[in-house]
């Protein structure tokens, strides 16, 4: 299991953001961090992001992000979904390591 952190990208010259590769469940990132999702494989994959978020009548749905191949795609992680730790379990199908994905905080 990967808990990783966030690069912080507030810096006016550049941060260097490093590159994460997916695995198909047990990786972790932080609540209301922003990433840039990258399938580099030749077909598609659904990133699910575990959603922690419970209402009265149960959890809310988990969240799903649609790939195709080659896309790229960017948003923030719902600081509502983060478990008691303020972390967000990823899980990524098929060939995981097709997915390379980057977090940016400080932004």
């Amino acid at each position: 299991m990967a808990d990783y952190a966030a690069d912080a990208a507030a810096s006016t010259i550049g941060t260097v953001l490093t590159p994460r590769t997916g695995t198909p469940s047990a990786d972790t990132v932080p609540a209301g961090a922003y990433v840039v999702w990258r399938n580099t494989g030749a077909g598609a994959h659904t990133v699910t992001l575990t959603n922690s978020f419970a209402t009265d009548t149960g959890n809310a749905p988990n969240r799903t992000i649609s790939l195709a191949a080659g896309q790229v795609k960017g948003g923030r992680i719902n600081p509502n979904w983060a478990d008691a730790n303020g972390r967000v379990a990823v899980g990524i199908d098929a060939t995981a390591s097709e997915v390379t994905y980057y977090l940016i905080g400080g932004i």
